[in-house]
């Protein structure tokens, strides 16, 4: 893994804030799905949410042109949409990142790095080259004290697979 790479799979802050300071570039994000869905198994285990319960999950692209670089996933439980929270639910093209690092901003309380080798079946409306393995982070963040996960993928055209 060269510098590059483990700088932004380590960057802390948003990654919409990161693309357009170090490369320069303001991303675009397409709002690909918004909506109360049941979690994954797995997403219900980290949010500590019980079988049978809804969340709001909101999946987006972001990239440059039609360039994808990122997919994420947000998972966020009914109990955290409470006050100002509740924001995210209208949020549609704006990145979440504007809210989570913002003013009254969560903390990040959690956060694994790794490869992907199971893609969620959304990417599939992405193209032809998403072959795993793919770079992915998760993050628990707190949000006026409540719990809500946010899953990144980095799609081939990030530049952060520029030296394969």
């Amino acid at each position: 893994m060269n510098q590059s790479t483990y700088e932004m799979l380590a960057y802390q802050g948003s990654l919409t804030a990161y693309f357009k300071n170090v490369m320069g570039v303001s991303p675009t994000l397409s709002c690909l799905k918004q909506g109360y869905a049941f979690p994954t198994s797995k997403e219900r285990e980290l949010l500590d949410i019980p079988a049978r319960q809804y969340a709001l999950i909101r999946e987006i692209k972001m990239g440059k042109g039609d360039e994808n670089w990122l997919f994420a996933r947000s998972v966020i439980p009914l109990e955290t949409l409470q006050g100002t929270a509740k924001r995210i639910t209208s949020l549609r093209h704006v990145p979440i990142g504007k809210i989570l690092f913002g003013r009254n901003g969560a903390k990040r309380s959690w956060m694994q790095v790794s490869l992907a080798y199971n893609l969620p079946d959304t990417l599939e409306c992405l193209g032809d080259n998403m072959s795993p393995p793919l770079w992915k982070r998760q993050s628990i963040f707190r949000f006026t004290d409540k719990p809500l996960l946010v899953s990144e993928y980095f799609l081939p055209d990030c530049p952060i697979y520029e030296d394969r």
